[in-house]
């Protein structure tokens, strides 16, 4: 059952045991008890076993691939009766063989009611440590649905030339991958991919990675379990999710924030090679280079239709990276302290969620600096004590819609919506 932890904030973890596990037995269940004829689901509870909990998810840089998140739970195996130990024929969870197998699903949900999912995954890895006498530990390791996809491989075939949201949904749609509509979120991508053909035994992941780079966009698993493609955004309408720092009631505190500024920051000569091309599309900042030196970034073998739209992908890129610019690049969150609608707030946190962060100096000027980042990265952990979040953050435009009579025209600020 659901566990409510010292500073009020409420966890559940179920876990995939491979078989109907809430049937009502004949002379084993109990009447008016919680168990169903025919049974309902596969999961058990396992919350009150658990000790801790570490969800690491996303990626580390805007211009980054998003890898597999995981999930890493360690459960007292003793208090649980042995029940996790694959040894323990005993087990309620074990019929001819341990139900916790790899590819079984796990589920983590947290926040001020213990509804707000955190993490939906597959189990590929389960590890019993013994102390003697008699003490066991058990610890669960969980990835999401990349990796799933990064176990599959395509049986080689000619696509069309079809938008890159197109691309996403047209590789997910192959019979040999078959990956479920009701499980994906697909935007509409603003660049179009071409017809070179895919080899046999071409990784899923590594290809839909590669439709990620060509878009500009985001691929990745969000906290439910859904594969999500995003499309490319320089700029958005989005109201920001929650406000980190500041001096609102409303703010969220901040126990450590950085920043980075500097040659990381920088990208001045941007090459993209098309698949199938022996050329790059080149765009360059001269005077860029002048001032920081020659900065280069490439993209190979990225499924575009032709060389003009590698050339618009570069100039897109070296639009946001040719000056250094001053940038919130992680904040660290701790959740005790907060609110029940602050608590569920960040339990909630997604992918692609926009906020605004303000740092306030004790000295210098300006007193305060506040920008709008966007989350490309969470990791939550979870003790008996305390709730850590870190958030990886990246750079977002955040334009308020422009209004006849009442906006200022060349407003860098103001787009229409």
């Amino acid at each position: 059952m659901a566990k409510t932890l010292n500073w009020g904030e409420i966890f559940k973890v179920l876990l995939d045991v491979g078989f109907i596990t809430d049937a009502f037995t004949l002379d084993s269940s109990t009447l008016d008890g919680p168990d169903v004829l025919d049974g309902t689901t596969d999961f058990v509870d396992i919350t009150e076993y658990v000790q801790s909990i570490n969800i690491n998810r996303g990626r580390t840089g805007q211009l980054e691939p998003f890898n597999p998140s995981t999930l890493s739970i360690i459960a007292d195996d003793r208090a649980s009766g042995r029940q996790f130990d694959p040894l323990n024929t005993a087990s309620p969870w074990y019929e001819g063989d341990l139900g916790i197998a790899p590819r079984r699903r796990v589920e983590v949900y947290g926040g001020s009611a213990g509804t707000a999912a955190m993490f939906k995954g597959y189990v590929y890895d389960l590890n019993i440590d013994y102390d003697e006498p008699n003490l066991s530990t058990a610890t669960i390791l969980a990835v999401d649905a990349l990796a799933q996809l990064g176990q599959t491989n395509l049986t080689g075939f000619n696509p069309s030339s079809q938008l890159t949201s197109e691309r996403v949904s047209a590789i997910l749609d192959r019979t040999e991958v078959a990956w479920s509509t009701a499980l994906r979120s697909i935007s509409t991508g603003v660049a179009t991919c071409g017809t070179v053909a895919y080899e046999d035994q071409t990784n899923v992941l590594q290809a839909l990675q590669a439709v990620q780079f060509a878009e500009n966009g985001r691929l990745f698993a969000d906290r439910n379990g859904n594969v999500n493609f995003d499309a490319r955004i320089t700029s958005t309408f989005a109201t920001a999710v929650a406000n980190l720092g500041g001096t609102a009631i409303t703010a969220v505190p901040i126990q450590a924030l950085s920043t980075v500024y500097g040659a990381e920051t920088v990208l001045n000569r941007v090459s993209v090679q098309i698949s199938g091309a022996s050329t790059s599309s080149v765009a360059a900042s001269t005077a860029s280079q002048t001032e920081y030196g020659i900065k280069n970034f490439s993209l190979t073998d990225i499924p575009l239709v032709n060389d003009a739209a590698g050339s618009a992908l570069a100039a897109n890129l070296l639009d946001a990276y040719a000056n250094p610019e001053v940038r919130f690049d992680e904040a660290s969150i701790l959740v005790n302290p907060l609110s029940d609608t602050l608590t569920e707030t960040m339990a909630s946190l997604e992918i692609g969620d926009v906020l605004t962060v303000t740092k306030t100096f004790a000295t210098g000027s300006p007193a305060t600096v506040t920008k709008n980042v966007v989350i490309e990265g969470i990791q939550h952990v979870v003790t008996p004590s305390r709730h850590d979040i870190r958030l990886r953050l990246g750079q977002v435009d955040v334009l308020t819609p422009f209004i006849l009579d009442t906006s200022q025209l060349d407003d860098a600020n103001v787009g229409l919506g």
